[in-house]
């Protein structure tokens, strides 16, 4: 079983929370357990050794496990979601920190080895805090062990005298300063490194996004929209589900960019494919085809419910009002063909495009449909109507 699994589990939401995210929170947080447990070793052998009184050692030991007990609480609680570090990695390490150099004082002959979980604190610190907070981290850590070799010079001079004192700052206090900006320099590398991968993460998503939908509709392009329709004519020849499409061409779209300027052919253009998503079904898809030309797919449907459909769209867009334009209207001309088996999509499409230009022969603003005879067609010798899909606002109608 992996850590994913196992986190999914009863045992495992009790003790660390609900949700995966708080409990790799919680575990992050009980790692630092065996710093606790090395402290306490430190601590009680020294009371073993008679070098530290019972008491004090009590007294350091019902601290730590209280400092852990909180931190687990407020962690697994979710009280500290309310911050940008959940884990509250330097509130806990200063504290332990700080707990640390309070043994470091009371522990007689193996006050040294309290300056390697005071480095091992740090080391463990720097896969989550921020670059500065490392300098904090370190900093701090310095000047407690300042201020505890002159507490213990001051208080007692003859078992601590000032040459120990100055050779344990020296020496542990370059070791801590120096551990300190090598964990900022790591920080720092780690860091930049988890921007440009979430920069490269937007990227790659900004890419997606261009190629597989329009920008200015929001609706997806037609390369999208060829594989989808491929996929549905190969379940039409399989399985004998009906399938149309409607190829739409909004009306005099070239007059409106002429008298009422591009910007006004743009809020035409992205305010039909909005509306066009609100009224057809859920399961139809839209493609911007090319300038003004829009392909609409509605699978699972027979041609006369479709058309339909097209229909109640078309009338609904005479009265379509669009933003800051008050004053433009759009029609549509549309052509429908509804999938033969064997059909390729170039012949589909090439079958809508002859009913739009029937449509536009017409008279405009209407819906044609093309010819639903059962016998095969024969093979397409004309190549589908394509038009320039950088366009973005589209050419002439």
């Amino acid at each position: 079983m992996n850590l994913n699994s196992w986190l999914q589990t009863t045992p495992a939401r009790i003790l660390l929370g609900p949700t995966p995210q708080r409990a790799r929170h919680v575990l992050l947080v009980l790692a630092t357990t065996q710093l606790y447990l090395v402290n306490l070793g430190i601590i009680w052998h020294s009371d073993h050794l008679g070098v530290l009184p019972a008491g004090i050692a009590w007294h350091l030991t019902w601290t730590g496990l209280l400092t852990l007990a909180v931190v687990f609480f407020l962690v697994r609680s979710g009280w500290s979601r309310r911050y940008a570090d959940p884990v509250l990695t330097l509130p806990h390490a200063l504290i332990a920190i700080a707990l640390s150099f309070s043994a470091y004082v009371q522990v007689g002959e193996h006050r040294a080895s309290v300056l390697i979980l005071v480095a091992e604190t740090i080391v463990m610190c720097m896969f989550r805090l921020r670059p500065t907070q490392m300098l904090v981290l370190g900093l701090t850590s310095v000047l407690m062990l300042l201020l505890s070799v002159i507490g213990l010079t001051w208080a007692d001079p003859i078992r601590y005298p000032s040459s120990t004192g100055l050779m344990h700052f020296v020496i542990g206090g370059s070791t801590l300063l120096i551990l300190s900006l090598v964990a900022k320099w790591v920080t720092d590398i780690r860091t930049r490194i988890g921007q440009q991968a979430k920069e490269l993460s937007q990227a790659l998503s900004t890419l997606q996004h261009m190629a597989t939908q329009d920008t200015l509709t929001g609706l997806m392009n037609r390369r999208v929209m060829t594989d989808l329709a491929e996929a549905e004519l190969k379940l039409v020849d399989r399985n004998g589900h009906p399938l149309t499409v409607a190829l739409i061409d909004l009306d005099h779209f070239k007059q409106i960019n002429d008298h009422h300027g591009h910007p006004a052919g743009d809020a035409v253009l992205s305010g039909f494919a909005a509306h066009a998503l609100s009224q057809l079904r859920q399961v139809d898809k839209v493609a911007r085809w090319g300038g003004e030309e829009f392909l609409v797919m509605m699978p699972q449907v027979q041609v006369s419910e479709a058309l339909a459909g097209i229909e109640r769209l078309r009338q609904s867009t005479e009265s379509l009002r669009f933003a800051g334009y008050p004053r433009v209207r759009a029609t549509f001309s549309a052509g429908m063909a509804q999938a033969r088996p064997g059909e390729t999509l170039e012949q589909l499409v090439d079958r809508a495009d002859q009913a739009l230009y029937e449509a536009k022969q017409a008279g405009r603003n209407r819906c044609c449909l093309a010819a639903t005879a059962d016998e095969r067609p024969a093979p397409n010798t004309s190549p589908v109507h394509a038009h320039d899909l950088s366009a973005e606002t589209g050419g002439a109608a």
